[in-house]
């Protein structure tokens, strides 16, 4: 769901109303520039990845934990909303072939 824009979670009486700006200035802006650089505006709705399942693909590759609920806050921010923002893992339209070809770890500035 979501409030004042903004994703908030209360499923099963577990909360999660953890936004991006709850995040180091580094996990945050690490978040961001992962979306930028995976995640493809599409016509079709992608079935085969949720902000649940995409939250792991960051968390794989960058080693950042980040809550689904964060995740979603940097989809809304970098402009990509939700198919039904009711749901509690969001879908999107968004392009699968960039999120199977990515490659962080070689691409990222980490040292």
């Amino acid at each position: 769901m979501m409030l004042l824009l903004r994703p908030y979670t209360d499923e099963n009486g577990h909360v999660d109303d953890a936004l991006i700006d709850s995040l180091k200035p580094e996990e945050r802006e690490t978040l961001l520039a992962w979306v930028k650089t995976y995640i493809h505006e599409s016509t079709y709705i992608n079935h085969n990845r949720s902000s649940y399942s995409l939250k792991h693909c960051f968390e794989n590759d960058t080693g950042i934990y980040v809550t689904n609920n964060q995740f979603k806050d940097a989809m809304i921010e970098c402009g990509f909303f939700p198919v039904d923002p009711d749901e509690l893992n969001w879908r999107y339209r968004i392009s699968e072939r960039w999120l199977k070809n990515r490659n962080w770890k070689q691409n990222s500035r980490k040292q």
